[in-house]
């Protein structure tokens, strides 16, 4: 019997007179792809940040492994943003453009403690071949690389802390139909290569048919 990982329950999310988010509930287990569904302005990357404690819900609340998330203490915190890292949709816009790739994907390994000093370089060379790029690409800036380039540069620092989970919040909407595909693709392989769940986020059905177990409809 599959371990459930994340459970949401009756999550809702308002602001002022604005209903962000109607009541949703859903879980997710390990190694499992979830699909998000629905029309513009539905809610769908409120959820996402909800359930990677970005934001609070106003109602209802995110079971990690049978754990209310917003009662974690200073180290539970630590560790459940280790397990759930969330990629974005705009690429570019969630990278520093005064850091080379190199510190960016550098810095997810300090903060963490993930690796020591010397050891730092060779973690960063198997995070860029993990998702497809030429090591050489530590030395560019966001602006001189391109779409489908920074996206898989946001997927490295995503898996830098070891997550068991990855948020995509229509990671693939700002790039291409080649890129698309190949970051599609990206993500199936790392899936099962890293034993990942997925909660992936899309406005299109058949993208989400493609890579998810299960689609939940908002």
């Amino acid at each position: 019997m599959a371990e459930v990982m994340i459970e949401v329950v009756d999550v809702t999310k308002k602001y002022k007179d604005r209903q962000a988010l109607c009541p949703i509930s859903f879980h997710i287990d390990y190694g499992q792809a979830v699909g998000v569904s629905g029309r513009s302005g539905c809610g769908k990357t409120t959820l996402a940040k909800i359930i990677c404690g970005l934001i609070k819900p106003s109602g209802g609340t995110v079971l990690y492994r049978g754990e209310d998330i917003f009662r974690f203490k200073k180290a539970g915190w630590s560790m459940f943003r280790r397990k759930v890292q969330i990629v974005f949709q705009d690429p570019l816009a969630s990278l520093d453009p005064k850091m080379t790739i190199g510190e960016s994907l550098s810095e997810p390994l300090i903060i963490n403690k993930c690796v020591m000093k010397s050891r730092l370089a060779s973690r960063v060379r198997s995070l860029t071949g993990k998702v497809g790029l030429e090591y050489d690409i530590i030395n560019r800036y966001p602006h001189q690389i391109s779409g489908g380039q920074r996206q898989r540069v946001n997927i490295a620092r995503a898996l830098a802390a070891g997550p068991k989970l990855l948020v995509c919040d229509e990671p693939l909407s700002s790039l291409d139909l080649p890129s698309q595909f190949n970051i599609l693709k990206l993500f199936s392989r790392l899936r099962r290569e890293e034993n990942l769940a997925l909660l992936f986020i899309s406005h299109d059905p058949d993208i989400i048919s493609i890579i998810c177990d299960k689609v939940v409809r908002l």
